[in-house]
């Protein structure tokens, strides 16, 4: 009798470890899989690292684009059809045809400047202006 009990705890403590286990492993699968919630294990930045003001040039560079788009009566397609350059205070925006793609430039704290590309799609009438986590941060 004393033989069983002891038998049966086993059984049962290897059991709940086994799937405590399965479920972990299922947990850090999740968790490395989604984008959301693998930015919680970096613990200085987390994917993007877009700091306020990197949003707040670029929104300043989308009403600009979108201003210039109006008073021009241009096509969307028009716009880009050719290499442009547009500076706000230090901050640079560059469209390449070649390669279609536009490149923020901004200046950070500690004279360090950051490179990121840009997605932009068309809403209605509007150009909107996307950030990529794609970036390059390079010393002054």
């Amino acid at each position: 009798m004393h033989l069983k009990k002891k038998g049966t705890v086993l059984i049962s403590t290897m059991i709940v470890l086994s799937l405590m286990s399965i479920l972990g492993c299922f947990m850090f699968k999740m968790m490395k899989n989604n984008n959301e919630l693998s930015c919680l294990y970096n613990f200085d930045k987390d994917r993007y690292d877009l700091n306020s003001n990197e949003e707040q040039v670029l929104n300043k560079f989308m009403i600009e684009i979108n201003r210039e788009k109006v008073n021009s009566e241009k096509l969307n397609e028009d716009m880009f059809s050719e290499n442009f350059n547009k500076k706000i205070d230090d901050n640079i925006i560059e469209y390449n045809k070649d390669n279609n793609k536009l490149l923020l430039t901004t200046y950070k704290e500690d004279d360090v400047i950051r490179k990121r590309s840009i997605v932009y799609s068309f809403k209605g009438e509007k150009i909107i202006l996307i950030p990529t986590y794609n970036f390059d941060d390079y010393n002054k």
